[in-house]
């Protein structure tokens, strides 16, 4: 199960995931990581309580990172976790990303 919840601060849109973002939970991160960066061009993704990643929450990741790149912004990861960072790193993830 997935929890995200987002908030907006000036430029900036803080969503928070809380949970596994699997197969189950990809389809609803796609439609908030959508929303949030229509909500402002920069994104903050705070995982510090993400606690899995499966290949289709990369996906929603990636899609996310095109949306706000084409809007002009910026994608920052804060409080990655080991195990879903070690996710990111073997895909190649981690190259493409921005950490806080």
């Amino acid at each position: 199960m997935l929890s995200i919840d987002s908030t907006v601060n000036g430029d900036v849109n803080e969503v928070k995931l809380v949970g596994r973002l699997d197969v189950k939970a990809a389809r609803d991160a796609e439609t908030a990581f959508s929303d949030a960066a229509q909500a402002a061009p920069n994104i903050l993704l705070d995982m510090t309580e993400l606690d899995y990643i499966a290949s289709a929450g990369l996906r929603a990741l990636k899609r996310l990172r095109g949306d706000v790149r084409n809007n002009g912004g910026t994608l920052t990861l804060k409080g990655v976790q080991d195990d879903v960072m070690e996710v990111l790193e073997m895909t190649g993830f981690a190259a493409m990303l921005t950490f806080e």
